[in-house]
C-alpha cells in the first residue's frame, strides 16, 4: 500500500461493537486498501497491533491511540462517558474536539456513543437537540427516520430542526435532491395525530422543506416520503418493532422450512430471490447512523457490524465530512432561528 492519500481524519472504536476488535480492525484495513486512507485506530494498542500484523499490514504505518476500555451494555451511559476516561469512544470523541480528527465511527454502545457525541464533541452551532436517524429499506431507495432515540421527549421545534438536519444529510451525502419530509403519525390525514405531531406539522409547513403532510409507519417501506421526523421515544419503538418482526418472520420461515423437508427444493429455486432482499435490508450496505446536530460526524453503526459494515461506516463518515455536512447542518438551523 502506498503513503496514505489525503483526506478526512476519521477516529474508529476498535473496541466497540459485539466482533470487536477483530472485525473493526478487519474493516479499517478493507477501507484502507478501498481509499489509500487509514483511519485513527482506538483501543487497546498491543492488541490492534497483533490484528494488524496478523492481517500483513504494518502496524507503524498506522496512528494507534489508547482507548482499551469498553462502556458495556449494562453501564449508565453518562456516568461512564464522564468517569471512564481511557474509554475507547471517549477517546475518539476527544479526538474529534481537539480537532486531530474530524469524525468518529464507533459500532459500540448506542447510549455511549450518543453521549460522547453530545458532551464531549459538543453540540453545533443552532442545534439545540441532536437526533439519530436511521434509514429504512424501501422498495426503491431507504427512508431516513429521525429520531430513533437520542431525545426520548421533544417539542415541536425540535421535530422541525430534526427534518432539516435530515433533508441536508440525505441531500449532501445519500444525493436526494429534494427530500420529501413529514411527520410520523398515527394516519395520513392531517387531522390524525398528537397535539406534538400537530404543532410540528406546522412548524414544518412554514419551513423551507418540502413538507408533505403525515405518514404511517407503514409509508416508510413504500417510498411516499423520503425523511419522516418522531421524537426518539416513538421512533426507537418503530425501529425495534420493525426489527422484531423481520426476525420473527425469518424465523418462523426457517421453522416452517424444517418440519416440511420436502419444500427444500423449491427454496433453492427460490434462494436467488431470498439472497437479494436480503442484501436490499441488511444492516451492513448502510454501515451506520449519524448522530445529527453534533460538532463532529458522528456514526453509530450496529453492534452485531462485521467488517463490512464497518467498512462502509467509514466510507459514511468520510462522504459526511467531505460534504461539510457539520456546517451546513449549523448553516440551515441558524437562517430558521434568525
Amino acid at each position: 500500500m502506498t503513503a496514505a492519500a489525503e483526506g478526512p481524519a476519521i477516529a474508529l472504536d476498535v473496541m466497540g461493537g459485539d466482533r470487536a476488535p477483530a472485525a473493526t480492525v478487519e474493516g479499517a484495513v478493507r477501507w484502507a486498501k478501498a481509499t489509500d486512507r487509514r483511519a485513527i485506530l482506538v483501543g487497546d494498542v498491543d492488541v490492534m497491533r497483533g490484528l494488524l500484523s496478523s492481517g500483513g499490514e504494518d502496524p507503524s504505518s498506522w496512528r494507534l491511540e489508547s482507548g482499551p476500555t469498553t462502556i458495556g451494555m449494562d453501564q449508565h451511559p453518562v456516568q461512564a462517558v464522564r468517569s471512564t476516561r481511557d474509554a475507547s469512544i471517549r477517546r475518539c470523541a476527544e479526538l474529534v474536539r481537539s480537532g486531530e480528527a474530524q469524525a468518529l465511527v464507533s459500532m459500540g454502545n448506542t447510549g455511549a456513543t450518543m453521549a460522547a457525541g453530545v458532551l464531549v464533541v459538543g453540540r453545533a452551532a443552532g442545534v439545540d437537540r441532536p437526533g439519530l436517524a436511521v434509514l429504512i429499506p424501501g422498495r426503491e431507495a431507504p427512508t431516513l427516520l429521525i429520531d430513533v432515540g437520542a431525545n426520548a421527549e421533544a417539542r415541536p421545534e425540535h421535530l422541525r430542526d430534526f427534518g432539516l438536519m435530515g433533508a441536508v444529510y440525505l441531500r449532501q451525502v445519500l444525493g436526494t435532491p429534494n427530500p420529501r419530509a413529514a411527520v410520523l403519525s398515527i394516519g395520513e390525514e392531517a387531522t390524525k395525530g398528537s397535539p406534538l405531531t400537530f404543532a410540528a406539522a406546522e412548524l414544518l409547513v412554514a419551513s423551507p422543506l418540502n413538507f408533505v403532510g403525515n405518514v404511517e409507519p407503514s409509508g416508510l417501506f413504500n417510498n411516499s416520503v423520503d425523511l419522516a421526523v418522531c421524537d426518539g421515544f416513538t421512533g426507537n419503538l418503530v425501529l425495534k418493532s420493525f426489527e422484531a418482526t423481520a426476525e420473527f418472520a425469518v424465523g418462523e420461515l426457517r421453522t416452517a422450512i424444517r418440519r416440511r423437508p420436502y419444500t427444500l427444493p423449491g427454496v433453492a429455486f427460490m434462494y436467488p430471490a431470498f439472497r437479494a432482499v436480503r442484501r436490499r435490508t441488511d444492516y451492513a450496505q448502510y454501515g451506520g447512523t449519524p448522530l445529527l446536530g453534533v460538532d463532529g460526524v458522528v456514526i453509530i453503526g450496529h453492534g452485531r457490524s462485521n467488517a463490512m459494515a464497518v467498512e462502509n461506516a467509514l466510507h459514511a463518515a468520510a462522504r459526511a465530512v467531505e460534504s461539510r455536512l457539520v456546517e451546513r447542518v449549523s448553516d440551515g438551523l441558524t437562517s430558521i432561528s434568525q
